[in-house]
């Protein structure tokens, strides 16, 4: 399983060009990370308390 894999990477490697493969995997983390920061900002909106001011006139 391990060389098909091995083998696979240098294939797609070669055929793409190590460099675009290298930003590919670099982009993939860096979106991941985001993605993380995206969703602590969403739990830290839903744990401030609403506070509803209304004006009695």
């Amino acid at each position: 399983m391990l060389m098909k894999i091995v083998l696979l990477l240098i294939v797609v490697g070669v055929l793409f060009g190590w460099d675009k493969i290298i930003n590919l995997i670099k982009s993939f983390f860096v979106a991941k990370e985001e993605f993380k920061k995206g969703l602590e900002g969403e739990e830290e909106e839903k744990e401030k308390p609403v506070i509803k001011v209304v004006n009695k006139e």
